[in-house]
């Protein structure tokens, strides 16, 4: 693994200007404690301090090698104590004789008083533990990270099983409805029989050729929706009317779910055309508003007619997947009133 902090500009300029501020600190220490001039201050600590940047640049492979995650406390601890000696000693030694050439200072490491020595030995482990705490959190954090990535992949492997339980549930529905219809056409109308096939066809074709969280045009989805009332016309003849109002007043960059209204029209025809004695309208209106495409279904129901029972696949698969899609709860509103059953659907518009 390449070392963090060389990873990006932005860490190594961190690490850099860390380390300014360090030589700014010894800077007035070295001033005030030892009555150094600020010149040979300032060399000393620079000198010192990012000698121990490019030690701090090694330390990666001590904690990269000796990670805490390996459970092995006393191996870690072991390691980076060894590992610090080494290098406090290396650092120490280089940055002495460069200080001494640079400032012409004379003797040797030996002849440096203990206390000066020891102070620097100090100086190394606090620098030497900064530098190791520094990468142990970049590591925490990129693990964090990458638990995140993995949850939000698991989220959306979660959400594409569940949206693909639910068009199971909802295909078979349509089909079994289809081949019934298709299998008494086949004894009247041979004719229709066949053009139903041909549709339905197409239109499993299309079903299955998208996804269910693809997002597609709202014309796009009406052709489709025309394509499944064609072969629902095919059982109901002129029983059945759906009339479309405020589709030319759409913006063409309207999206919807895909296959979204077919489950509400199928659930329409169900409680309602099914049902009724008499020709049945659908009226589905839509409009644009605040960013939001709004759609409204009303079909009409005889009070005195059969009901017929179900157990509300359609809508509660509909609100299921504009759940999980929009992560919204209350976009789907149904209400029924007097002789009229009414479905309000709100799709909404992603900001360009």
């Amino acid at each position: 693994m390449v070392n963090p902090i060389l990873k990006n500009r932005e860490h190594v300029l961190a690490y850099f200007l860390f380390w300014v501020m360090l030589t700014v600190i010894q800077t007035m220490l070295l001033y005030w404690a030892q009555n150094l001039q600020w010149s040979q201050a300032f060399v000393e600590a620079a000198i010192y301090c990012f000698g121990f940047s490019l030690v701090g640049l090694g330390i990666w492979f001590i904690v990269r090698f000796t990670g805490l995650e390996t459970g092995n406390l006393w191996n870690a601890l072991s390691s980076h104590m060894a590992a610090a000696a080494l290098l406090i000693f290396i650092w120490i030694a280089s940055c002495y004789y460069l200080t001494a050439y640079v400032l012409n200072y004379p003797g040797s490491l030996s002849s440096v008083p203990l206390y000066d020595l020891w102070w620097r030995v100090a100086l190394g482990v606090v620098y030497y533990l900064l530098v190791s705490l520094i990468y142990y959190l970049l590591i925490f954090y990129q693990n964090f990270k990458e638990k995140q990535i993995r949850e939000i992949e698991m989220q959306s492997v979660l959400k594409e099983t569940e949206l693909s339980m639910l068009k199971a549930q909802i295909n078979p529905h349509f089909i079994f409805n289809s081949l019934n219809s298709i299998s008494s056409l086949t004894l009247t109308r041979p004719e229709d029989a066949h053009e139903m096939i041909v549709k339905l066809s197409s239109f499993l074709r299309y079903t299955i050729g998208h996804e269910e969280t693809e997002l597609v045009s709202i014309q796009k989805e009406l052709e489709t929706i025309q394509l499944y009332l064609d072969i629902e016309k095919l059982r109901f003849g002129e029983k059945l009317k759906v009339q479309f109002h405020g589709v030319n007043d759409l913006p063409e960059t309207v999206s919807i779910p895909n296959l979204i209204l077919q489950p509400l029209i199928e659930n329409a025809i169900k409680y309602g055309v099914y049902e009724s004695t008499s020709a049945s309208t659908i009226d589905v209106h839509l409009s644009f508003v605040n960013r939001q495409l709004q759609i409204t279904m009303v079909n009409s129901i005889e009070s005195d007619g059969v009901s017929k029972k179900g157990k509300g696949i359609g809508l509660k698969n509909v609100r299921s997947r504009l759940q999980l899609i929009y992560e919204s709860v209350d976009l789907l509103q149904t209400s029924k009133e007097q002789n009229q059953y009414k479905v309000q659907l709100t799709i909404p518009q992603p900001v360009n």
